[in-house]
């Protein structure tokens, strides 16, 4: 069993399976293109790589359109193309995703329409064999609904349980699986208790450092989505501003992921205290499904 389905963002969804919009074929599911950059030098035989980028994902959907009648069929050509609509695909950091399930689970990435809906030749109340493509900006699919969260609390952290961190102790340390494949990035929440805190990931060494105190009522949002990179300060009255300048210049935001496998996040504060909430987010990245 396969399906696909298309969620723009208004929430509206095309759902390739079954009758009206029968699936017929999918492509573009498995490893992304690789860009391979390499080098040659005098006398070598061959190549040296030198890197390896993954590029942008394309998903193209075969599908029958088959209705009770006639009437019916246009009334569907003409919703699908709504949904699909490109205007509907993108605003701002609003994106729309593909969700695509089989036999063994879900995964989901952001995408949206490039090309297709060529209808061709009709047959009776059918559009057999129509073309669809879209275009995923992420090379990884995503864990649909495996997302984790920890929360500080004054008795420790929770996941959904307490767990034997403290974050009255002047350094913490956060346990995270990520059970993918790939680099996961995260969204980060500090929650400012006066403190200048630090998060580490011991495993690649990837910090986020503060060099000032986040103030008391302050929320300080990260996020290493490279589509969605970004730094949010947000005040206790509600209002947000630009936080890249609470951060130490040598961060590197988008080398701040979680490994494949077991993480260690590590918690300091240059005060003698370390009472700063911290949550951290992240959705599992696959190479392909």
């Amino acid at each position: 069993m396969q399906k696909l389905i298309y969620e723009n963002i208004l929430g509206q969804q095309a759902v390739f399976f079954h009758a009206p919009y029968v699936l017929a074929s999918l492509k573009g599911m498995g490893l992304s293109d690789v860009r391979i950059t390499s080098a040659a030098g005098a006398w070598q035989q061959g190549e040296s790589i030198l890197s390896l980028r993954r590029e942008k994902r394309t998903v193209q959907v075969t599908l029958h359109l088959m209705a009770s009648s006639r009437r019916g069929m246009y009334r569907l050509r003409s919703e699908l193309c709504g949904i699909l609509s490109p205007q509907l695909a993108f605003d701002g950091v609003k994106r729309a995703k593909l969700i695509y399930e089989n036999d063994h689970g879900t995964w989901w990435t952001w995408a949206a329409p490039e090309s297709g809906l060529n209808w061709g030749k009709r047959v009776q109340d059918v559009q057999p064999s129509v073309t669809l493509n879209f275009v995923c900006e992420s090379p990884y699919w995503y864990g649909a609904a495996n997302a984790a969260v920890y929360q500080g609390t004054e008795q420790g952290l929770t996941l959904p349980t307490t767990l034997p961190f403290s974050l009255g102790n002047r350094s913490l340390t956060l346990r995270t699986v990520n059970q993918g494949q790939a680099d996961a990035p995260v969204q980060l929440w500090l929650s400012g208790c006066g403190e200048t805190p630090e998060v580490q990931n011991l495993r690649s060494g990837a910090v986020l450092r503060l060099v000032q105190p986040l103030p008391l009522g302050d929320t300080l949002i990260v996020c290493t989505e490279p589509s969605r990179l970004g730094v949010t300060v947000r005040h206790a009255d509600g209002t947000e501003e630009n936080g890249f300048g609470l951060l130490d210049p040598v961060t590197s935001l988008m080398a701040f992921t979680l490994k494949p496998g077991v993480n260690q996040l590590s918690y300091r504060s240059r005060e003698q205290t370390a009472k700063t909430r911290v949550r951290v987010e992240w959705y599992d990245c696959y190479e392909g499904v």
